[in-house]
């Protein structure tokens, strides 16, 4: 049970490594390492390392190398660890991997080699241990072990290029020997004061032990204004390997101009008797302060060694602990690739947060496509896991909604576009999101049940009641449910107005929600309020948009829009979720649902189509309607198993998961819209949405008790209500 690849197939993204809020880099299946956002860059990735470098082979990953040197039986051979080519030098054949967030296991294959080589990366990703969660580093373990019956002299070589500013010039390598590590640093003089990466540094660390040798500079470009393969060096090669070291000089030269370009290495030398196993470790740390609102792990270390040497002393409880909650959920009661999936999307956690040096805890949207923060009526879908790891973290972002409400009460879409302190009412613009407001308090009954934080609920409630009582000023029609005005909901690009299903069976959840808290605050007059509404809303929703087969997208004084779509019993989903019972009768519930899988279920093979009409024509309107939502389908999904649709919703949503592993190999990158007739990648990466797929465990909680026992053992210390 993991992600395996080999390094023949051509991934769309690596493993992500690195902790919550500060960037990662990704481990691929070639050996290489690269798509760096530990540069306050989670917009724009470490990819060329110069903007003129334009070339066959001008990307970062390949800067990074790690290599092998073996003399044995009078033999020697020098190899990268990494089937990626750089300066002509020898790589190795094959690789094989596998990644389970935070974990990559890379073994590597040679026929020359005779030894047993192997890689462990990985960064601390540890349950409701939200400070060694967040430490901005990345471990590397080889294990190295000789089979033969003959003694080995081995050699690791690790390597890096400076990508400290935006600018090389001014950049400076620096060997230091402290805490029992030896290491290089990367630093730039006089950085540009708007550059996110400067006055930071970066450090490649291991063991300090007799036998290690560094070369502290050389130059990795040598033509300048190009980035083709044969104009890069790794001039170092000569050295290793000849006899597996470096010269150990260091000049701390800085970079005079754009050719200039810095790598260093370090190299780790050491004698295998036969059946003898060794491992070798090596640290990448950052610390990259000049983000505007600075980094949490500034409170803890005061640069990348300071980093490195705390990862040191605990890298191996850290690993057991990682090792310990994954055990829980590969023991689980569920097919593979269902937990495959439940470990793999927590990485869009450390992929596309912030967590700022004064406790704000935020994720982006997706961070290239659309870097807004933390888009609310996403994040109703994709933070069930962050919940379950991270409290602390989740309901920090509650709390931030509530103060960036706005006057009338309404919640804002999101709190910025790469910031925090500047919401917006989203992508749309004239039409407030009639699908806000009621998520907000649908997450906050969620994140008070599930942690049972009286002091949380308290703190949050009035701004749950102005919003609601905002959300009852958009009924316009008094028929108990918010009228819709267009693209006013999640669905950004699709019109609906008048009585809307999505929209409508959101809000009837929520009001359901606000009864239970008003209950618990002892608000006897907001919670008769909300039933009122409930009873009036739900007995307009049942006979404006039922159809006998199930809820119609909406109707209008102008017009009914008949098609089926997704997402019109979204609300029911949360409301199982939640146990609030039933917003609609329930012999109606589940024949929707049952029409849902029939008609757009079985339009693609990629998952469920957002929109369908009763005659089998999906419905063409707009790109959202005629395609795949990941989060959507499981959502979906996980409702279908609610009403008793077991095998069926588990094999839609596989085949959505499957389409990602298999086909596309975008595991770790996966966007918000899949096309419905190839199975193609839409837009975004690194989406929240996706950790919907954590709604499928709760729902089949209802129908097997050894998945409820299974989520108790993972759930926030005061349980979950499964």
């Amino acid at each position: 049970m993991a992600i395996k690849y080999t390094s023949r197939d051509k991934v769309v993204s690596g493993l992500p490594l690195g902790g919550i809020g500060c960037g990662t880099l990704q481990a691929f299946p070639d050996g290489t390492r690269g798509v760096f956002t530990g540069l306050n860059n989670w917009e724009k990735p470490l990819g060329q390392l110069h903007w003129y470098r334009h070339g066959t082979a001008g990307d970062y990953r390949v800067a990074n190398p790690f290599a092998i040197f073996i003399e044995q039986r009078e033999k020697k051979v020098s190899k990268f660890l990494q089937t990626a080519p750089l300066d002509k030098c020898p790589t190795v054949e094959k690789i094989q991997f596998e990644g389970n967030f935070p974990i990559a296991k890379l073994d590597f294959k040679d026929k020359d080699i005779d030894l047993d080589i192997s890689l462990l990366a990985f960064s601390p990703f540890i349950r409701n241990d939200s400070k060694n969660s967040g430490l901005p580093s990345v471990i590397y373990t080889f294990k190295i072990k000789n089979p033969t019956k003959e003694k080995a002299t081995v050699s690791i070589l690790a390597s890096g290029i400076n990508a400290v500013g935006n600018w090389n010039v001014g950049r400076y390598n620096k060997v230091k020997r402290k805490d029992g590590l030896i290491g290089i640093s990367f630093y730039k003089k006089n950085p540009h004061p708007r550059d996110g990466s400067a006055y930071g540094n970066i450090s490649l660390t291991t063991k300090r032990e007799k036998h290690v040798t560094y070369q502290g500079e050389w130059s990795y470009v040598r033509e300048n204004f190009r980035g083709n393969a044969e104009d890069r060096r790794f001039d170092i090669w000569r050295y290793f390997s000849e006899n597996g070291c470096l010269p150990n000089e260091s000049f701390e030269k800085e970079a005079q101009g754009e050719g200039d370009e810095w790598m260093a290495a370090l190299a780790v030398k050491f004698n295998l008797k036969p059946q003898e196993e060794k491992e070798i470790p090596f640290y990448y740390t950052w610390f990259m302060p000049n983000h505007y609102l600075g980094h949490m792990y500034q409170n803890w270390f005061k640069d990348s060694w300071d980093v490195a040497v705390y990862v040191d002393r605990k890298k191996d409880a850290f690993l057991n602990k990682i090792k310990g909650w994954q055990k829980t959920i590969k023991n689980a009661p569920l097919e593979d690739w269902l937990k495959d999936g439940l470990i793999n999307y927590l990485s869009i956690i450390t992929s596309a947060s912030w967590w700022t040096k004064d406790n704000k805890f935020v994720m982006y949207e997706n961070p290239v496509k659309w870097p807004l923060m933390d888009s609310l009526d996403v994040r109703y879908y994709g933070t069930m896991p962050l919940l379950m790891f991270f409290p602390d973290l989740e309901k920090n972002t509650m709390l931030l909604f509530k103060e960036n409400q706005k006057k009338d009460g309404r919640i804002p879409h999101d709190l910025g576009k790469s910031q925090i302190n500047c919401p917006s009412d989203g992508t749309t613009a004239g039409r407030p999101w009639k699908d806000l407001s009621t998520k907000y308090a649908l997450m906050t009954y969620r994140d008070f049940l599930w942690t049972k934080d009286a002091r949380f609920l308290r703190n949050i409630y009035k701004s749950v009641k102005r919003a609601m009582e905002w959300e009852f000023s958009q009924d316009r029609d008094g028929n108990g449910l918010p009228d819709n005005e267009g693209k006013d909901q999640t669905y950004d690009l699709w019109d609906f107005y008048g009585t809307n299903s999505y929209s409508s069976g959101i809000f009837l959840a929520s009001l359901l929600a606000c009864v239970k808290m008003a209950k618990i605050m002892g608000d006897s007059s907001f919670s008769r309020r909300c039933k009122n509404y409930f009873e009036k809303g739900k007995e307009s929703f049942e006979k404006e948009l039922w159809n006998g087969s199930y809820y119609i997208a909406g109707k209008s004084k102008e017009k009914e829009y008949t098609a089926c779509i997704a997402g019109q019993l979204n609300g029911q989903w949360y409301a199982h979720l939640l146990n609030l019972g039933y917003i609609l009768p329930k012999e109606h519930v589940r024949k929707a649902v049952k029409t849902i899988l029939d008609l757009n279920g079985k339009k693609s093979q990629f998952g469920i189509v957002n929109s369908v009409y009763a005659d089998g024509k999906i419905d063409k309107s707009s790109y959202h309607s005629e395609n795949i939502w990941t989060g959507e389908t499981y959502a979906v999904s996980a409702l279908a198993i609610y009403e008793g649709f077991l095998d069926e919703a588990l094999d839609i949503a596989r085949r959505t998961w499957e389409n990602f592993v298999y086909k596309r190999r975008s595991v770790w990158s996966q966007p918000d819209v899949i096309l419905a007739h190839d199975g193609s990648l839409g837009d975004g990466e690194f989406y929240i949405r996706n950790m919907s797929l954590w709604g499928i465990p709760f729902a089949l909680a209802r129908h097997k008790k050894d998945v409820k026992e299974f989520l108790l053992k993972l759930g926030p210390k005061s349980g979950l209500n499964v």
